[in-house]
């Protein structure tokens, strides 16, 4: 099976041979006795404690970050409802501005020069109906 193993990594990549060379250095530090010498002198390692956890220094950060978030929702609260009223009174203007028979006239002529995208073609069936709504054109 090694054999195999050593064929593969023969035709493989680079970093494939670096990666089997050092499982193969894994295997034979894990299958080796260790050397009586070095185990009489090294005192064994008792366990590692477990790390201190400071629960009110996390506490504090969490409520820190909820608070943030609650700041964060209320600016975006606010400025959503600012989008809102500018698009009212965006549409408002425009239907202000299309009420004038100049600018009615100008607007139909260039629809006529350049055609009307099809968005837009309902929201015009639905003004010249008389019903509010806003109208946006791209030019």
């Amino acid at each position: 099976m090694c054999e195999k193993r050593t064929r593969k990594i023969k035709k493989g990549s680079h970093l494939t041979r670096l990666r089997e060379a050092r499982r193969l250095e894994r295997l034979q530090r894990i299958s080796s006795p260790a050397a009586p010498e070095e185990s009489a002198s090294v005192p064994p390692c008792p366990p590692c404690p477990p790390a201190h956890v400071d629960k009110p220094g996390q506490n504090r950060v969490i409520l820190e970050l909820a608070w943030r978030t609650i700041a964060l929702m209320h600016k975006n609260r606010l400025i959503q409802q600012k989008i809102i009223a500018l698009q009212k009174e965006t549409s408002e203007f425009i239907a202000s501005v299309m009420n004038n028979p100049e600018n009615r006239r100008r607007y139909i002529e260039h629809v006529r020069l350049y055609g009307i995208p099809q968005e837009l073609q309902f929201q015009i069936q639905t003004f010249r109906n008389n019903i509010p709504v806003k109208i946006e054109a791209n030019i």
